[in-house]
């Protein structure tokens, strides 16, 4: 039985010194599925009424991430960094959260096309790895900057 409490042990010491790390891991799965599901949506849906391709996965790129960031803020807000801030404060967060990801959302609005274009990849494809590489800069960001977890 000893095996069985060191274990247990363990695993309440692990998460204690890595918590913070353990939820943005499973909030940015959630946050990096939904952003991806709203984004297949929205093309699909704009490849349908537009004429152009591009226009249309442009415009769900755009669309998708203004909702996956604020969907990703709430979250991240909460769950992960568990900010008590209300009001003026919460906006500020909200505008430090934002703007850490401006970066990531120019940088996958010029990766996009470039992948779709050049590279003759599929949209829906290329929204996936264009995440990929964003999660990584938003990792660093929020936790330096966005929340300033203390």
């Amino acid at each position: 039985m000893g095996n069985v409490e060191e274990i247990k042990e363990s695993r309440v010491t692990m998460w204690n010194k890595h918590g913070m790390k353990m939820r943005f891991i499973l909030v940015g799965i959630w946050n990096t599925i939904f952003g991806y599901f709203v984004f297949v949506l929205l093309d699909s849906l704009f490849g349908r009424f537009m004429s152009n391709p591009y226009a249309a996965y442009m415009t769900a790129a755009v669309l998708s991430n203004v909702i996956a960031i604020t969907n990703a803020f709430f979250s991240h807000k909460r769950i992960t960094f568990r900010s008590l801030a209300q009001g003026k404060e919460a906006w500020k967060e909200y505008a430090r959260f934002f703007s850490t990801y401006l970066f990531s959302f120019f940088l996958s609005l010029l990766l996009l096309p470039l992948f779709v274009e050049i590279f003759l990849i599929p949209a829906k494809i290329s929204a996936a790895i264009v995440i990929l590489l964003c999660v990584v800069i938003s990792y660093l960001g929020h936790k330096q900057f966005s929340f300033r977890y203390r």
